[in-house]
């Protein structure tokens, strides 16, 4: 790898952005070096004030300074362009294949009748239609992801071997 060339923040060693940054220095080839921060206001006040040359985190933690023109936005990491900032390019427009998102979803313990599971998963997607709860979510910087039981089972194997791959690059070890 070539000599570090930029002061890359966290929200300190394993969280989600690490990992992303990890991710991202992989996929490019870059060596960025990893300074991790003690949460996000001490992260933002070190971007803000070029401690810090570039943060990655969740589009929550930057969105307003973004928008009030005191940070710029260089990339998003998810496949589409965000609504919230739909400007601004993705990563994968530069680093073909790359993709990273923080995301959340429901799941139930493995003994939870079919039925049930149906119900819950069509009332889940039902709500991802819901204007004004896809306004909100857009707002915050978040796309829903509607689907199947299954394909969320394929998404979370799919995410853990990615996962996987990036923490055995880095030489990632628990304390």
């Amino acid at each position: 790898m070539q000599k570090p060339i930029r002061a890359r923040g966290s929200l300190g060693v394993g969280t989600a952005g690490h990992v992303c940054g990890e991710l991202f220095k992989m996929m490019a080839g870059l060596n960025m070096v990893h300074v991790p921060c003690r949460g996000g206001g001490a992260a933002m006040a070190d971007l803000l004030s070029g401690q810090l040359q570039v943060y990655i985190g969740a589009m929550t933690s930057s969105l307003e300074q973004v928008k009030a023109g005191r940070l710029r936005a260089l990339a998003v990491s998810t496949v589409t362009r965000s609504e919230a900032l739909p400007e601004v390019a993705r990563v994968s427009d530069f680093v073909p294949g790359f993709e990273t998102s923080d995301w959340a979803g429901v799941s139930a313990p493995k003994s939870t009748p079919s039925p049930i599971i149906e119900k819950l998963n069509k009332e889940i997607n039902a709500v991802f239609t819901d204007p004004k709860f896809k306004a909100r979510l857009a707002g915050l910087g978040g796309t829903p992801f509607p689907g199947s039981p299954a394909e969320f089972d394929n998404f979370i194997a799919d995410d853990t071997e990615k996962w996987a791959k990036v923490i055995k690059f880095a030489g990632l070890r628990p304390d």
